[in-house]
Parts: structure tokens; C-alpha cells; sequence
């Protein structure tokens, strides 16, 4: 889950709902450590590991679970216009 302030067009933060990951490896994701690199970036930010050039630090040891989060929230970055769009227009 991705939060917005659409104000500012800032994502205010990211949550884990799910996940299937091992404890203490690829679970990490869902520790404040690695979703407060989240928190306060623009949309147009590189939401890549810093090991790919980009601004997030990953969880050591679970390189794969964090490259997946960047990209769901690449994703939610990519609908949140549309999305923006159609909640403004209720």
C-alpha cells in the first residue's frame, strides 16, 4: 500500500500488507528501517536500490524483496494520477 498526500504529490508512505518472505531476511521489508526510505519523496524520485543507482537503501541479504517493493511502488507512482484525477472529480 502506497499513501499520497495529493497536495503536495508526495508519497506520505508505504505499508506491507502481505508477503510470503522469510523472517529476518526478505520479511525485513516490512520493518520501519526499510519503509521510511519511502517517506516524503517526490514522485519523480528513483525509487530503485541504491545498488541499481537509485535512493533506496535494500535489506541486506534480500536484494530480490527489495528491488519488488521499489517497483510496486514505481507502479503506484505510474496510476496515481488517473487515480488522483478521479478522486478530485467526486
Amino acid at each position: 500500500m502506497v499513501g499520497y498526500d495529493m497536495q503536495k504529490d508526495i508519497i506520505t508512505g508505504i505499508d506491507i500488507l502481505t508477503h510470503s518472505e522469510t523472517p529476518g531476511l526478505g520479511a525485513r521489508v516490512t520493518e520501519p528501517m526499510f519503509k521510511d526510505n519511502f517517506n516524503g519523496r517526490q514522485l519523480n524520485a528513483n525509487f530503485s536500490v541504491k545498488q541499481d543507482a537509485g535512493i533506496i537503501d535494500g535489506v541486506s541479504g534480500a536484494t530480490i524483496t527489495s528491488r519488488a517493493v521499489c517497483s510496486a511502488v514505481v507502479e503506484s507512482v505510474k496510476l496515481y494520477p488517473e487515480i488522483k484525477k478521479e478522486i478530485q472529480n467526486k
